[in-house]
């Protein structure tokens, strides 16, 4: 029966992969923003809903992670560095503000809908999705829900706030076209490249292993993201020898969009239903904070719009470091300012949520 089990897996893999490289393809093929994660969110979301087939590996993610860090640490350079320093007054800024808002969100979510105060509060709350769905658990909200309509906040992020930045971009200045440097570019000899992949591969690897080994004692996942971007960051200041093709990183975007798309699921969409006013007023809710927080920034900081708007994003840092480039937004700040944000929400929020839950 394992054996059986393990081959249907491979077929479904198989054709998840296929899933999602046709939608990624189409909506990239169309110019849509992060069209190639998009797309294959939106297709494998769809496989997933209609026969419930849709299937990735779990250590899909770390290595998505890995890739991600590769990418982000590829862009840096010690001037690049020195800069991240200037990044501290944003930081602030935009913990405070997303958490703020966020709060206030579930503060109105749990007047106007019938879910009980923990949940609300969690049903919004800018941090991981499973993160927030097992302290809603520990807590003793309603985890089900939570899950669900978090896993809509993801959807927004991707589906209507990515979109929106590139509308943004064309109204501040700021926009454009990525100053993200990829080492090696250029006119490298073919055996050349090859030996520069597999050296920058080796080395996102190593630095992805010890952020994993990490994470299993102090339970961060985001720290294999960390880990693969500061050994890319140091091997790519040190050497000036990484490289990897863009192509890498839209195949990357895809199965990232995969790995979203898989937890949709027929239920989750019935579950959204019922709770029809709390989805509404999250998707619409969630894309008001993020131009919020990005307008903000862009004025009091003088930061880049879409860099601005991809840091405040309530999605993940994995995904959001993939399409910075894409979006001409600086991956080492939009990664820096995730991390920052997943961390505090990780560690205040639910501070936040247990006070609330004692003053009501």
């Amino acid at each position: 029966m394992r054996v059986v089990g393990g081959v249907d897996n491979f077929l479904h893999f198989l054709l998840t992969v296929a899933v999602a490289f046709a939608g990624g393809v189409i909506l990239y093929k169309l110019k849509f923003p992060a069209g190639a994660m998009v797309g294959a969110l939106i297709g494998v979301g769809i496989l997933s809903v209609l026969t419930g087939k849709a299937y990735m590996p779990s250590f899909m993610q770390n290595i998505t992670k890995v890739v991600a860090g590769l990418f982000v640490g590829m862009s840096m350079n010690m001037e690049m560095i020195r800069g991240l320093k200037k990044i501290f007054k944003p930081a602030i800024i935009l913990v405070v503000l997303i958490i703020s808002l966020c709060f206030g969100m579930g503060v109105i979510l749990y007047y106007a809908a019938d879910l009980d105060v923990i949940t609300s509060l969690f049903c919004v709350a800018p941090g991981g999705m499973i993160d927030m769905t097992l302290m809603t658990m520990d807590m003793g909200g309603d985890a089900a829900v939570v899950a669900v309509l978090q896993t809509l906040r993801l959807l927004t992020v991707y589906c209507i706030s990515m979109p929106i930045s590139k509308l943004l971009a064309k109204k501040f200045k700021g926009g454009g076209e990525s100053e993200m440097r990829l080492s090696g570019k250029g006119d490298i000899e073919k055996s050349e490249k090859t030996r520069r992949i597999i050296f920058s591969f080796i080395v996102a690897t190593v630095g992805g292993v010890a952020g994993y080994l990490v994470n299993l004692l102090v339970d961060f996942s985001v720290l294999v993201l960390i880990g693969a971007m500061v050994a890319s960051a140091a091997a790519n200041i040190k050497t000036g020898k990484l490289y990897m093709p863009k192509t890498v990183r839209t195949v990357v975007q895809m199965f990232s969009g995969a790995l979203i798309g898989v937890k949709v699921t027929y239920e989750s969409l019935l579950n959204i239903k019922a709770a029809l006013i709390p989805a509404v007023f999250i998707c619409v809710g969630f894309v008001i904070v993020n131009i919020v927080l990005a307008v903000v920034l862009n004025k009091t900081c003088r930061m880049n719009i879409t860099t601005a708007m991809l840091s405040s994003s309530a999605g993940g840092a994995t995904e959001n470091a993939l399409v910075a480039a894409d979006f001409g937004a600086d991956p080492g700040v939009v990664t820096v300012m995730q991390i920052t944000r997943l961390i505090c929400t990780t560690v205040f929020y639910p501070i936040v949520v247990k006070t609330m839950y004692q003053l009501l």
